[in-house]
């Protein structure tokens, strides 16, 4: 049985702001409503209001200033994936975008929409967390600026409070001494929900010692957050295969610290080692043969 709800297109921001500060309680938020629309359809939406917030300009745009990428919520994959900036300074993010669901979906999926709803296997994320990514929010009466990692604070979960949207994210712009790579596991290549996902960017001094290290993965912990104990395992030193085996090493045991020992853990383990050695590998390793 489909939910029932009155559709509202706001012309402004604030008047998507206004409306959420009266009737925030009882509304629910669209932008692409990949998530939404499938709760729609199972009658799991009991809100009495859906603000569409896709066509706001305010929340559509992408721009760098003052040392900042800023990428505003309602911005779709595709745009993402086509965007020269983001190509540019950011082009990890670039390729998770290119990784996201279908065309159809990349169209209209937004990256606000992939932060709200907070699952555990976005692609984005761990790409944003790399970009040291902080998150807009803003409602009738406030405005505030939070570490993504701060915001996510568990699978389908958020700070976000009744009244409040996501407008824009923040990332650190990447430099061109900079190397990144990003990779996934998932039932098939394409069309599929990442089971594991790994974003990782670094920086080599002129020693060939690693001078600045980003290690990222989704779907492992109950929240997203950056793999410090194997960044530091690396930093200070020269990448060799027998570094990098250990620095994954730390991280499938991060994991089983953050999430307790489970059916699947068996799997996970030897699954996330292999993801961060391919990962490293290919920033480090592979990268430098290629240079």
């Amino acid at each position: 049985m489909r939910s029932h709800f009155e559709y509202i297109l706001p012309r402004s921001l604030k008047e998507a702001l206004d409306f959420l500060g009266d009737y925030g309680s009882q509304t629910s938020i669209i932008a692409g409503g990949t998530d939404l629309m499938i709760a729609v359809r199972n009658g799991d939406v009991a809100s009495r209001y859906v603000v569409d917030v896709s066509r706001l300009e305010e929340m559509r745009t992408i721009a760098v200033t003052e040392g900042t990428l800023s990428i505003g919520a309602a911005v779709t994959y595709t745009e993402i994936v086509h965007s020269p900036q983001i190509a540019q300074w950011a082009p990890i993010l670039a390729q998770t975008a290119g990784c996201v669901g279908s065309v159809q979906i990349r169209n209209v999926g937004t990256l606000g929409g992939n932060v709200a709803n907070a699952s555990p296997a976005a692609d984005s994320v761990p790409a944003m967390l790399v970009h040291r990514a902080r998150v807009q929010i803003r409602s009738a009466s406030s405005e505030r600026s939070e570490p993504l990692e701060e915001v996510i604070i568990g699978p389908y979960r958020t700070t976000l409070k009744s009244g409040e949207v996501i407008t824009r994210i923040i990332l650190e712009p990447l430099g061109d001494e900079y190397r990144w790579s990003f990779q996934r596991i998932a039932r098939r290549r394409a069309l599929s929900v990442a089971r594991m996902n790994a974003a990782v960017i670094g920086r080599l001094d002129s020693r060939g010692m690693v001078d600045d290290l980003r290690l990222s993965l989704g779907s492992i912990t109950p929240e997203p957050s950056r793999m410090t104990g194997a960044e530091d395992h690396l930093k200070g030193k020269v990448p060799d295969p027998l570094l990098i085996q250990e620095a994954a090493e730390k991280v499938s045991l991060e994991m089983v610290r953050r999430s307790g020992v489970r059916a699947s853990t068996e799997y996970k383990r030897p699954a996330v080692v292999g993801l961060v050695v391919k990962a490293l590998t290919e920033l480090f390793i592979k990268q430098s043969c290629n240079a």
